[in-house]
């Protein structure tokens, strides 16, 4: 079974890991707060503390380049049936939005949260899915449905832009 595993940073701190592990497939992220590292492995992890998710669904392909969108979100176990069903109707509809690259679906390995990470050519593909109504009913569907937990939080991240950049 794959594994997601994503560790935050200074950017000098997660470029060391990235050396010591030139041969792992870790991606570099960034937004104007902070850094992070996203691991996919069978193995474990290579970092030191990590947020553990079991990969549940992938489809798309991650291009390396573009912005990179994390949705949290609490389920209680109760819901989680529920929240699988609108994640599957949600998967038919990004796998044809323009500029979708990749949409993955994890589990929290220590909580009762999922992680949908979804991979976009650029911040106006994202920004323009993210205004259609699809995507405006679903997250209003998981707010409504998880009023006892909540939704989490929405993170934005990028690929680094140079090649000073990048590993």
């Amino acid at each position: 079974m794959k594994n997601m595993y994503i560790t935050t940073g200074t950017e000098h701190y997660l470029r060391q890991i990235l050396q010591e592990h030139p041969n792992e497939p870790i991606i570099l992220l960034q937004n104007f707060h902070q850094s992070l590292l996203f691991h996919e492995s069978t193995g474990p992890s290579v970092f030191r503390e990590e947020a553990t998710y079991r990969e549940l669904q992938r489809q798309g392909d991650i291009r390396g380049f573009g912005t990179v969108v994390f949705e949290y979100i609490m389920v209680r176990d109760e819901e989680t049936p529920l929240f699988l069903k609108a994640f599957q109707n949600l998967r038919l509809y990004l796998r044809d939005a323009i500029g979708s690259q990749a949409l993955i679906l994890g589990q929290s390995t220590k909580t009762n949260k999922f992680l949908i990470v979804t991979f976009w050519d650029s911040e106006q593909d994202y920004q323009a899915w993210n205004g259609t109504n699809y995507h405006k009913e679903v997250i209003r569907l998981m707010k409504e449905n998880n009023t006892q937990i909540g939704f989490s939080h929405i993170d934005s991240y990028h690929f680094p832009e140079f090649s000073h950049d990048s590993k």
